[in-house]
């Protein structure tokens, strides 16, 4: 069932921009934009952290809204939405807000790509720096920032979740979150990076799962027993019974060969991934094999995937490698999608929760990376693509750390496990790109790790 996505945009200067903008700032705007993303019923938002309140709230704080911009229709589920917001969140927090280069606006942008794949209007991200960064545009700042910090108030009388601006925060992420590291704490040291990284929980509403699969994909009496006992098992480490294991990777590898069901499945497959995980069943069966081919083609196949499709696709990959039963197969293949990981990096605009995810990828293949098996070709993959992609971060005024602390992690991991890596370090330039990347990251939870890893170079 398709969400109609909107896009409500609303004047943060309540008409004064349009009024008074050509004779203080020399041009003629019309507006300093706020924006709020309208699906599932609720209005979501940025300011003093994450929000979700109906409509008529923000109303009565901005008025109503100077454009309604339909984005278009979106398929993810209210579920995976809620659980991307719960990833998020670390990064919209009151802490973090920023009128110029980190607001509600920047929020918007990243809650449409993941839902349609595509952003709000350039114009509206543009406008806030364009303007407020002016001498005579800075003096709307102090009433722009008052105006927050009553929509904040607001908010907290209004929201069904008290108090609002932790509706999403009070939750734990998923993905472990990199933060900035408080004063007095030591700094992490390679040897702590023993877990794996593992992506989502088990629980992922079964009944939309099922819903969703049923309208695109028969399933049997039988199938949907054994699929609605998969969510029991994924969170704790129950004995899986071995029909329905086989039950669920058969209906995965269906559901995958429907392309009106390729969401669902995805969905279905991380949970499945988790079970494995927490069962410990490194047993193989027929249909894993062909699942994670289909998957891994498809990774080198992806060019314009959906934001949704791309970060479930990086999380089946980061569970995958995880799983007893299904990490040999993608060591194996590990040459054919880390060009895929790479390439978010690549794309106009970098999506901090795909970076995380890719990053997060990188991590565990490189933890798994043995010297007696090791391939000449991913160790060059992933140092090639550690050094590319640091120095884009060592070139940048805020770095995102935790992508940041993941890809050195794995780098100083492979380096100290296979020796070769180092002399491939050396030669593609990491030590001047760490040598860089290492005052930016000083102050955070990696500042550590980076001077490890240069000095293991």
């Amino acid at each position: 069932m398709p969400f109609p996505v909107v896009l409500h945009v609303y004047d943060l200067t309540r008409g004064m921009a349009r009024q008074m903008s050509a004779s203080l700032l020399g041009r003629q705007i019309e507006g300093v934009w706020h924006t709020g993303v309208f699906v599932y019923g609720k209005e979501y938002f940025f300011g003093g952290g994450i929000q979700a309140i109906h409509p008529s709230f923000v109303v009565s704080t901005y008025g109503q809204p100077v454009q309604v911009v339909q984005l278009g229709e979106t398929e993810v589920p209210p579920e995976e939405f809620a659980s991307f917001l719960q990833e998020i969140s670390p990064r919209f927090t009151a802490a973090t807000y920023n009128l110029l280069s980190h607001n509600c606006n920047n929020f918007s942008n990243e809650v449409a790509q993941f839902l349609l794949g595509s952003g709000i209007p350039q114009h509206i991200l543009d406008l806030p720096n364009e303007v407020l960064s002016t001498p005579m545009g800075a003096m709307f700042r102090p009433m722009i920032e008052n105006m927050q910090a009553e929509m904040a108030r607001s908010v907290q009388s209004n929201s069904d979740v008290t108090p609002p601006s932790t509706a999403f925060q009070s939750f734990p992420s998923s993905i472990s979150t990199a933060t900035a590291t408080p004063a007095g704490t030591p700094a992490k040291p390679l040897t702590s990076y023993v877990k794996p990284v593992v992506s989502g929980s088990g629980d992922l509403h079964f009944d939309r799962i099922l819903a969703s699969l049923q309208s695109n994909h028969t399933l049997s009496a039988s199938d949907i027993a054994a699929l609605t006992r998969l969510g029991a098992v994924s969170t704790s480490s129950s004995p899986i019974d071995p029909t329905d294991r086989s039950t669920w990777w058969s209906v995965v590898a269906g559901a995958l060969a429907n392309s009106s069901a390729t969401f669902s499945a995805l969905c279905l497959l991380r949970v499945v991934l988790l079970a494995e995980i927490t069962s410990n069943t490194a047993e193989s069966i027929a249909a894993i094999n062909d699942v994670l081919d289909t998957i891994v083609h498809r990774c080198e196949q992806a060019s314009d995937l959906p934001s949704a499709h791309r970060i479930l696709y990086l999380s089946v990959l980061i569970n995958g490698l995880v799983a007893p039963s299904t990490a040999p197969f993608l060591d194996t293949h590990a040459a054919r999608f880390l060009p895929f990981v790479w390439s978010t990096w690549h794309a106009a605009t970098i999506v901090p929760t795909q970076a995380a995810l890719s990053a997060a990828v990188v991590f565990n293949v490189s933890r798994r990376v043995q010297p007696a098996s090791a391939d000449d070709m991913v160790q060059f993959t992933i140092v090639g693509g550690c050094a590319e992609v640091l120095d884009v971060y060592a070139s940048t005024v805020a770095i995102d750390v935790q992508a940041v602390e993941r890809l050195v992690a794995g780098l100083g991991l492979l380096i100290k496990q296979c020796p070769a890596a180092r002399s491939l370090a050396v030669e593609v330039g990491l030590v001047q790109v760490l040598s860089r990347l290492k005052p930016k990251t000083a102050a955070t939870s990696c500042g550590g790790i980076t001077s490890e890893v240069l000095a293991l170079i």
